[in-house]
């Protein structure tokens, strides 16, 4: 008995829609077809099919989709799939985090079914049609085939197929069940032929996808597969990276390098198997920290690494912003991207920390968490790491605030780029191009120079700059000379903000005052308003505000000084007199003026001169209540006007009140100021560097009122003796007396000094002895005695806190009694009077850092071996160090030991022992000038490594020290017996940085060399090199010395980045093909080329110095080198055509000799900056172009038909002139009173004229000015 029709399946038979049961798939009813589902479902689902068939749909006239709230769109047959693998797929897709679409059961409650479904299936990313052997039955099937070919064609959707029990030809050709499907359709004749042609076609176009083929596979395996390929082809798309990247190679590289992964090609091997090659399994999770100043392009390494990553991990997460957003927030989208799933039920931060461990515990996620600035934020999305994420995760943070990264497995410091890296990233933004044009040069690179070498401000500033005219660069430069960009400040603000007010205050101290000062001397100022230096300063670095570098020197940015002191401004609302730090003279001077600029100062530079001197010498006296930092620096005064500071009575009559004054500096302090008009109770620091101050000063019983005075800084003051009685100084700690030449005594009161911590008296020549007293210093930790003429150290027993003991070049110095400074942490003996160490130097267990250079030290006591803390051991001996073996050196029990430098002793032989190899922390071993005859495996830690060859010595295989950075090889002449030396290892040395390469039998290259991709320096001097390989294409530096070499020209185009060309003996070279494409290029030598002939044109180079010497066949030099400071053309005999010297207008020193076919030099007198002029033996010169009035030096030698010097030589200071026997006048004034250096020789009529025409006066002192000269020359 036939079933009644429904009234839907009667609309649908009249509509040409097959019934219900046939209407399965993704787009079709309830579970995919089968049973119908509900009356509301069924009607809803039939209404749609209904408005698609009879109206179908055409996407390119869709909006473009603009989300995609489901990821995978599945089409299916339910009868063919429903309870099979339909159903099986679906449920996996689930559980893999996958957002599948199928049915209403993703839609959110209340939405109709409608066109929500149908935009479901087109923002979909894939779209998986299950194709059976059915599936081309059903129209609604063949419908949503149609639409998915029209999204991927339209909007770039995926179509991944899987061919279920039927093969590919079938569906591409419409054969066997899918031919009668197509038949079916039109005898029925519901479907126009239009709709069955698009059918038939996106069947054919499907077919030919890359899909799956399931035949004769268990689901669970085929399904896996699926799902898998899903997650990969799934994964967010590669982060947007900035348009221009300039040097983040090396970046990338290292930190990849660190993280286990290695570069191959441009793909990258999986984490897992790289580290399972080395020997870690990546279990837990491992978490990297970039860190940096903010504008110095963390973000950009951090989206790099996180692209070039994406591949390796399942599960991926960017989290930008993590300073400026909420932690329950940031949890929030973490479980949402990993998850693919919106996840928003977090609404505490402990919900957050129990969801992700238990949802993400077994994923494997690669995450990254930008511009992290507190440690909180770690500790609530990636706490410990291991228990959180699955197996082998990786973290990348990026953060201004070191702090937050102490308990990552490895960090990295992002720094400011170099100069000419600068250069081209802001050539990029400003032109859109990798160089300046020739006229925007020098521009370019003074605003690189404002900008620090900054990435953010050179972005910034550079595209603010773009496509304006000079005349706007010129003034934009100027106003950024002091007022930061705004837009570069606001960044940078971003970590001043963060900071605690005591921090603040010592990084405005620093930006405005006192960057190059010694840390250790300036934290008194801020421990005496108690802002906790210790404490800030380490906050300040590890939030990279600021540094402290080699000698303790605080260093800041340029752009984090200039917002330092444009905070300052800005605080005092631009109005000078409120500002508390004044940095500039001419304002301090404006400030001192005002009364109310007096009240609010706190710290203030000052110049010494007139202006000064008419402000102390007013009748009021001086208060500044609340300065605690002054600094003041002498000037020479303009001899020409005549006047002088008075020597008697300058502030007699005034008091200047400076109650709270902690810090004075005083360089240059003239001796006839009187010091006791000046309150200093409060002083803690004076320094008062290359002043006058004899040890009979009288401001010396002044200063005993400072009793908590902490350091007194007398460097340089050539007049002292001895030192005054400093008894009443019993709280100093620093006592600097560097560089005091006539300095024969310390008084003994120093032993009073109980707190002295340092004790400088280096280059203090003439003093013989040290006090005994000494001994009762119990605080002392720095002695340096360098350059002195200590007889001998006395055997103090007190000095128990002694960590650091220099005698560098102490040419007396003979006793050595070390065994009562074990606490010693650094020791330099580096003095030729020293022929051995004392045994006793075993006592030292702390010992970490062991110098003797230049000694005569004739052998090394092997309790050096005991020295088990030693880390950096120095023993370069021009004397007669020596022994069979430097067993002392190899057979070393110093486990921590990372730098040995014994070079240049000459007499040590022998071999180095195979103990060598064990020494794992080893990173720089220099060994040069020795005659050790055989070099063992060396330890795969080094760095660096510095190795001469002798006679007796083979090439060394150096092939397993794959972590090479600087590799310097000397290999000379070997006897016949020994075969060629072979350096085929070294192209596996792949992280060499710089190779210097000294090798006279080298004949040959390896064909791999060109594979150090990372090779930045390479020098090659090679007598016996006949043909240059590849070589690799970064390099900066090439230096190439071969009187072998054949090749008669070359070609360099290939090395964009180079800056620095050296080409030496190269005596087959004619000609040095086109160099246009080097516009890195800064310096160009050429020397000894007997054979050259032809340079090509220099034009659009960006040289700064220029050499040819030697080059005896080369005609000319032709182009025009705007950017050139120095060129030197030296015995070139048959050069005749220079450079075009209008081109010159940022030469400085220009130097020609010896070029005999020369017959003019033109053009110099555009060239504003010269200072130094050389021309020398030029036998055809007949006349001298306008000098330029700034010249500074001028040498004419050897110049016979020269006439007269033409020009306004306002500025000469030194004059040499010699040999020239036509020359008789200068064409321009000659400003006597600058010159400070006159020879004249050998110009007869020259010295005619002089008398004739200068008034006696200014004769005279012209010829004292050439016995001064002659003197000195005589002298030297």
């Amino acid at each position: 008995m036939a079933k009644k029709k429904t009234q839907h399946e009667g609309e649908a038979e009249a509509s040409g829609v097959e019934p219900r049961s046939e209407l399965v798939g993704g787009g079709g009813g309830g579970e995919g077809g089968g049973k119908s589902g509900s009356i509301i479902d069924n009607a809803q689902s039939y209404a749609l099919a209904t408005r698609v068939i009879a109206n179908p749909l055409k996407i390119q006239e869709m909006e473009k989709p603009t989300g995609s709230d489901y990821e995978v769109f599945l089409s299916f047959r339910g009868p063919d799939t429903r309870l099979d693998i339909a159903d099986y797929l679906y449920t996996s897709l689930i559980r893999a985090g996958i957002r599948a679409y199928r049915d209403n059961e993703e839609l959110p409650i209340g939405e109709e079914i409608g066109p929500e479904l149908v935009q479901a299936m087109k923002q979909s990313e894939i779209s998986i049609p299950i194709l059976s052997k059915g599936y081309a039955a059903s129209p609604w099937c063949l419908m949503e085939l149609v639409q998915m070919v029209e999204c991927k064609e339209n909007f770039g959707r995926k179509i991944m197929p899987i061919f279920y029990d039927i093969a590919p030809s079938e569906v591409r050709y419409q054969i066997g069940g899918y031919g009668e499907a197509i038949t079916l359709h039109k005898n029925k004749k519901r479907f126009t032929n239009e709709t069955i042609e698009k059918w038939k076609t996106a069947l054919s176009k499907v077919a030919d996808l890359r899909g799956w083929e399931l035949k004769k596979r268990g689901k669970g395996e085929f399904t896996e597969e699926v799902v898998r390929t899903l997650l990969i082809e799934l994964k967010k798309k590669n982060l947007a990276e900035p348009d221009y990247l300039v040097e983040m190679d090396d970046h990338v590289d290292k930190i990849m390098e660190k993280i286990g992964t290695q570069t191959i090609g441009t793909k990258f091997d999986h984490v897992d198997k790289i580290m399972e090659k080395m020997g870690t399994q990546p279990t837990g999770t491992k978490i990297v920290g970039i860190h940096g100043m903010g504008g110095v392009g963390k973000t950009t390494l951090a989206t790099i690494i996180y692209n070039k990553l994406l591949a390796d991990f399942d599960n991926c997460c960017f989290l930008s912003n993590i300073r400026e957003t909420k932690i329950v927030i940031l949890q929030n989208q973490l479980l949402s991207k990993v998850l693919r799933m919106e996840w928003s039920s977090i609404n505490t931060i402990n919900e957050g920390i129990t969801a992700i461990r238990e949802r993400l515990s077994s994923k494997k996620v690669l995450l990254v968490l930008d511009d992290v600035d507190q440690s909180t934020q770690l500790n609530t999305l990636v706490g410990t790491g291991e228990y959180w994420y699955g197996r082998g995760s990786m973290v990348i943070i990026t953060t201004r605030n070191e702090e937050v990264l102490k308990d990552v497995d490895f960090k990295y410091e992002l720094t400011e780029m170099d100069f000419d890296h600068s250069l081209l990233l802001f050539s990029k933004h400003a032109f859109r191009r990798d160089h300046p044009p020739t006229e925007y040069i020098y521009l370019s690179e003074i605003a690189v120079e404002i900008c620090g070498n900054l990435p953010l401000a050179l972005e910034i500033i550079g595209s603010f700059l773009a496509g304006n005219d000079r005349k706007f660069w010129v003034k934009t430069l100027e106003k950024l000379k002091t007022i930061p960009n705004t837009e570069v400040k606001s960044k940078l603000n971003i970590s001043f903000e963060a900071l605690e007010p005591q921090e603040k205050e010592i990084f405005l101290d620093v930006c405005c005052f006192f960057v190059g000062f010694d840390v250790r001397t300036v934290t008194y100022i801020w421990a005496s308003r108690k802002l906790f230096p210790e404490c800030s300063l380490e906050v300040l670095q590890r939030k990279s505000l600021m540094k402290i570098v080699e000698g303790n020197q605080l260093w800041v940015h340029e752009q984090l000084r200039d917002l330092g002191r444009d905070i300052v401004r800005e605080r005092a609302h631009f109005k000078i007199e409120k500002q508390s730090r004044v940095w500039d003279h001419e304002e301090s001077i404006d400030v001192l003026e005002i009364k109310e600029g007096r009240e609010n100062v706190e710290a203030i530079c000052l110049r010494f001169d007139h202006q000064f001197q008419d402000l102390i010498e007013k009748e009021e006296p001086i208060s500044l209540s609340k300065l605690r930092f002054l600094q003041v620096d002498c000037v020479d005064l303009d001899e020409s006007n005549g006047q002088h500071f008075p020597s008697t009575n300058l502030c007699q009559r005034n008091t200047i009140m400076l109650p709270n004054l902690i810090m004075l500096s005083w360089h240059n302090f003239p001796v006839y100021f009187k010091f006791m008009t000046i309150c200093l109770k409060k002083l803690m620091i004076l320094d008062l560097s290359r002043s006058e101050i004899t040890d009979e000063w009288e401001g010396w019983n002044h200063l005993k009122m400072t009793k908590n005075l902490k350091v007194l800084n007398l460097t340089g003051c050539g007049n002292l003796h001895r030192t005054p009685d400093l008894s009443a100084h019993e709280n100093l700690e620093q006592l600097i007396l560097q560089g005091c030449t006539e300095l024969v005594e310390v008084h003994r009161s120093i032993g009073r000094l109980k707190h002295l911590v340092l004790l400088n008296l280096k280059y203090c020549g003439k003093l013989r002895t040290l006090p005994d007293e000494m001994e009762e210093m119990e605080d002392l930790r720095e002695l340096l005695l360098d350059g002195t003429s200590i007889i001998k150290i006395p055997e103090w027993n007190g000095m128990k806190k002694l960590e650091t003991l220099s005698a560098v070049s102490c040419r007396l110095l003979s006793e050595l009694p070390l065994g009562n400074f074990g606490s010693l942490v650094e020791l330099d003996l580096s003095c030729s009077s020293i022929r051995e160490l004392p045994y006793s130097i075993e006592t030292m267990k702390n010992l970490r850092i062991l110098r003797i250079f230049d000694s005569m030290l004739e052998k090394l006591p092997s309790a050096l071996g005991k020295l088990e803390r030693l880390e950096e051991f120095y023993a370069c001996s021009y004397g007669c160090l020596s022994g069979e073996n430097p067993s002392e050196i190899g057979r070393l029990s110093l486990e921590k030991i990372e730098k040995i430098h014994a070079s240049s002793c000459r007499y040590l032989r022998g071999e180095i022992p195979s103990e060598i190899g064990k020494l794992s922390f080893l990173r720089i071993l220099m060994l040069s000038g020795t005659r050790i005859s055989n070099i063992p495996k060396l330890p795969e830690s080094l760095t660096e490594l510095v190795l001469t060859n002798n006679l007796q010595m083979r090439c060394p295989d150096l092939s397993n020290l794959i972590n090479l950075r600087v590799l310097t090889l000397k290999l000379e002449h070997q006897s016949p017996s020994h075969p060629t030396p072979s350096l085929n290892w070294i192209g596996g040395l792949r992280k060499l940085e710089s190779l210097g390469l000294y090798c006279d039998d080298l004949v040959t290259l390896p064909l791999d060399f060109n594979l150090l991709s990372k090779l930045r320096k390479l020098k090659l001097v090679a007598d016996n090199l006949e043909w240059l390989p590849k070589l690799p294409q970064n390099l900066s530096y090439f230096h190439l010395d071969g009187r072998g070499l054949m090749e008669k020209s070359i070609n360099l185009s290939y090395w964009e980045k180079l800056s620095e060309l050296k080409l030496s003996y190269c005596e087959q070279l004619i000609e040095i093909q086109v160099l246009e494409p080097l516009k890195s290029l800064r310096s160009l030598n050429l020397l000894h080329l007997p054979s050259l002939v032809k340079l090509p044109d220099l034009t659009g180079l960006n040289l700064r110095s220029f050499l040819i010497s030697y080059c005896p066949k080369l005609v000319e030099v032709r182009g025009q080198l705007e950017s050139l400071e120095s060129i030197c053309l030296e015995y070139c005999q048959s050069l005749k055509q220079l450079p075009d010297p209008l081109s010159f207008k940022h030469i400085r020193v220009y130097i020609i000799s010896s070029c005999w076919k020369v017959e003019e030099i033109q053009g110099l007198e555009a060239s504003e900056k010269l200072i130094a002029l050389y021309i020398e033996n030029l036998p055809l010169l007949e006349k001298l172009p306008d000098l330029c009035q700034g010249l500074f030096r001028l040498s004419l030698k050897d110049c016979p038909r020269v006439v007269e010097i033409p020009g306004r030589l306002e500025s000469l200071g030194m004059l040499e002139i010699e040999g020239c026997g036509s020359l008789h006048q200068f064409s321009g004034p000659l400003n006597l009173k600058k010159l400070r250096h006159v020879r004249i020789k050998e110009c007869e009529r020259l010295e005619e004229t002089l008398e004739e025409t200068l008034e006696s006066d200014q004769y005279e002192h012209f010829k004292e000015l050439r016995r001064a000269t002659l003197e000195l020359l005589e002298e030297e």
